[in-house]
């Protein structure tokens, strides 16, 4: 069924200049040549997305379907993501549909054990990023961090609270443009659309669906790269000891979140949000081909590790390079390198 819903044609004509920072500094493994290398080469596709999605969208209804499946796979304008991911992960509606129920979550009380997990970990959350360093800050994200967690926690006992929540709200809270209110209930409703809609039992309390997702990855790299993995077989490890990190947060505190301060224009662009795209309109196979692109893009490298502990290093600064930080050629690698969907279905069925 197709799901029709209106998108102001401001927001898809605003330009990406008028969003706020996303506080992050500029990634240390990137030199400056590497910047305008990046700026050079992405200008003209940004630009060319923008109008593209103006010109589409702006003035008419969005509806589910092929083109909006292509659209997001080449990336949402960040002037345009709040709304978009609102709408296609069905966030919107389920708010509409009952409307105060954040209100009404805020005022029960989590578990003490998950209100104390909660608050030891709000400090560790992207302790680099301007908006949550301290948290008496005007500008600071971390109250809101707090509210929207034991608002979940809270209202979905089930679920609780999982260690990666934590980072993957505070992206949303990043993106999501409004007054604090406005903001932590929208990440809220596509925190639930995440966790209780696109990726339910994942977050489970033995996280079967995780090692599942690890070990149907490591199940593709043996039928697409068999030397490959060989090498992670030789070592004596499994995928989930190397991967689950990658799944638990949805890459958001392993890739990329942001180009930064020394090329000004392009701080907002980024992997973790091109994924996200995807993943609010596709559901979890964009995981699989996410980590599937990040291990073929780094094979050289791993071919090379004749024992666990430099394969265990190599998988570790392997998200935090010039390759990762190209959103749009690690996206298009992302797409191209992985085996079908019905085969991954299988290989999913299979476990």
């Amino acid at each position: 069924m197709n799901v029709h819903r209106e998108v102001h044609f401001a927001v898809l004509t605003a330009s990406d200049s008028e969003l706020p920072e996303y506080g992050f500094e500029a990634p240390v493994y990137v030199n400056p040549t590497d910047y305008i290398d990046f700026k050079n080469g992405y200008t003209d596709t940004l630009n060319h997305r923008r109008s593209r999605w103006a010109e589409q969208f702006s003035r008419k209804s969005i509806a589910r379907g092929r083109k909006l499946k292509r659209f997001c796979r080449k990336g949402i304008p960040p002037a345009s993501r709040p709304e978009i991911w609102m709408m296609v992960s069905g966030a919107k509606s389920r708010m509409e549909a009952s409307p105060g129920l954040y209100l009404e979550a805020l005022s029960k009380e989590p578990d003490k054990k998950i209100m104390s997990v909660i608050l030891a970990d709000l400090p560790r959350t992207f302790p680099e990023n301007v908006f949550f360093k301290n948290f008496t800050d005007p500008e600071s994200k971390l109250p809101s961090l707090k509210r929207v967690l034991v608002a979940f926690a809270a209202q979905f006992p089930k679920v609780g609270y999982c260690q990666g929540f934590n980072y993957i709200t505070a992206m949303l809270l990043l993106v999501l443009r409004g007054s604090p209110e406005a903001n932590e209930e929208r990440a809220f409703w596509l925190l639930d659309a995440l966790i209780n809609h696109l990726l339910p039992l994942y977050y489970s309390d033995d996280m079967v669906s995780v090692r599942r997702d690890c070990m149907v990855l490591g199940d593709l790299i043996k039928l697409r790269d068999p030397a490959l993995n060989s090498i992670v077989v030789n070592s004596g490890v499994n995928y989930t000891t190397l991967c689950a990190k990658w799944f638990i947060c949805l890459f958001a505190d392993v890739l990329p979140i942001e180009v930064s301060t020394l090329v000004i224009e392009f701080r907002r662009f980024c992997t973790t949000m091109r994924i996200f795209d995807c993943l609010f309109y596709e559901g979890d196979k964009i995981l699989f081909r996410a980590g599937f692109a990040l291990i073929r893009l780094h094979r050289n490298h791993l071919l090379q590790c004749d024992e666990f502990p430099a394969l265990l290093t190599t998988f570790r600064s392997m998200c935090q390079d010039k390759q990762t930080l190209w959103c749009h050629e690690f996206l298009q690698v992302s797409v191209l390198l992985v085996t079908s969907t019905n085969a991954t279905a299988d290989l999913i069925c299979a476990w």
